[in-house]
């Protein structure tokens, strides 16, 4: 009898074993399951959309390079796209609704504007963040904030706008032009002299006639100053390239590429763009700075994205990632790359590389040498006109009418003070 009890319980200890072995292992199984289902929702939380515009194909290899040092440090996933500038509004319109909706974009600065008095941008409060920002150059971080508090955007990389000729046209190193009307003397002159277009005046209305030191009063835009600017360019229109009131940075490109440009104002990406393409003609590239009133700065900036499906770690990721990318030294290796100057306070020495030739060199230098002093003119009219579409389609229009019609310079400069006027935001 003792035999068949002891029998009984080491068979049912036995079962008891397999069926604890057999639970045990279900459990550890689904434990791993269930881990690595949350890691993957980690790891899916934990990824930003990164857009640009129109940095490929040049800069590819740094950006990728950026990204992936900024993956191993924080740990967070960075999908990157690149969209032509022209098309970055429709994107962002089109993209909204879907998954593919960026979190950081590149922007210029009038659009990043638009987004943020839209709602489309998520602010941070610059109070808070005024000690964490100290490296950035004041006059570019101060551009970026709205009301004194709202931080719509931060700083990353900009341009002074420099001459650039072609010396074996004409060598404009040698005048010692004052203003732009005195040159404008000289680009006649060329032109009668040497058959070539001495100047392609691509002229950005709202950022140029501040520079220029015509515009002292966004309300007083169309005043004598800027109207006898554009009497003495109406009045030598056949010296100058055909639609040039109404062309783009390639056209202008393609002319002073096949020599019938001497010169263009413009800032210093122009130059890359040869160095790249024509080695030669950048080998009789030169540049000056110009005598502008005030200098201005072109800049490009990052903002952070708002949309409600955002949480708070998705806005801190970004806000890192933005941090990371303007970092001193991530922005003086763009720099050494592409003569631009980073938003970040740096001197000569953190922009220069070992193979810079003498032109890029001089470039960096010229435009380091006014940057304290140049301004960030794009929201100057904000105030009046706060749409930027709205704003440019006036110039456009004004420029139409002064350049394509034979009406009186008086009467145009007339009924575009009064449309300015009636145009104003509430």
């Amino acid at each position: 009898m003792r035999y068949i009890f002891n029998n009984f319980i080491h068979k049912f200890l036995y079962f008891l074993i397999i069926v604890l072995f057999s639970y045990l292992v279900v459990f550890l199984f689904s434990s791993c399951n269930n881990q690595e289902s949350n890691n993957n929702i980690k790891k899916e939380e934990r990824k930003i959309i990164f857009w640009t515009v129109s940095l490929k194909p040049y800069f590819t290899n740094y950006i990728e390079n950026v990204i992936t040092n900024f993956e191993n440090i924080y740990n967070v996933k960075v999908e990157w796209q690149d969209i032509p500038l022209d098309s970055i509004y429709q994107k962002l319109q089109t993209s909204y609704y879907t998954d593919f909706y960026p979190n950081v974009v590149n922007l210029n600065l009038p659009l990043a504007y638009a987004l943020f008095a839209n709602h489309y941008i998520y602010s941070f409060d610059f109070n808070k963040l005024k000690d964490d920002l100290n490296k950035y150059n004041y006059n570019l971080i101060d551009s970026c904030i709205y009301n004194k508090e709202d931080l719509f955007c931060f700083p990353w990389y900009s341009s002074v706008k420099l001459l650039i000729f072609n010396k074996s046209i004409y060598d404009f190193s040698k005048d010692n032009f004052r203003d732009v009307l005195e040159f404008l003397d000289i680009v006649k002159k060329i032109k009668k002299d040497k058959g070539v277009f001495g100047f392609y005046p691509f002229i950005k209305f709202e950022q140029d006639m501040l520079a220029f030191g015509f515009i002292d009063n966004p309300l007083n835009v169309f005043n004598k100053d800027v109207l006898l600017f554009y009497k003495k360019l109406r009045d030598m229109k056949d010296y100058l390239p055909s639609g040039f009131w109404v062309s783009n940075v390639d056209i202008a490109y393609s002319m002073y590429k096949d020599k019938k440009v001497a010169s263009i104002l413009i800032g210093p990406q122009f130059i890359y763009r040869i160095k790249q393409e024509d080695i030669k003609l950048y080998e009789n590239t030169d540049v000056i700075k110009f005598p502008f009133k005030y200098y201005p700065v072109s800049l490009m900036v990052l903002s952070v994205m708002y949309k409600n499906s955002f949480n708070n770690d998705k806005y801190l990721d970004s806000y890192k990632f933005i941090r990371f990318i303007t970092n001193v030294k991530n922005q003086s290796d763009f720099a050494k790359l592409v003569p631009v100057l980073p938003s970040v306070k740096v001197n000569l020495n953190d922009i220069i590389y070992k193979n810079d030739d003498n032109l890029t060199i001089k470039v960096k230098k010229e435009m380091l040498s006014v940057f304290d002093k140049s301004k960030v003119f794009d929201l100057y009219f904000v105030k009046v006109i706060n749409d930027p579409v709205k704003r440019t389609n006036i110039f456009k229009e004004f420029n139409n009418e002064i350049f394509n019609t034979s009406t009186d310079i008086n009467i145009i400069f007339e009924k575009y003070q009064k449309i300015w006027g009636s145009s104003k935001s509430n």
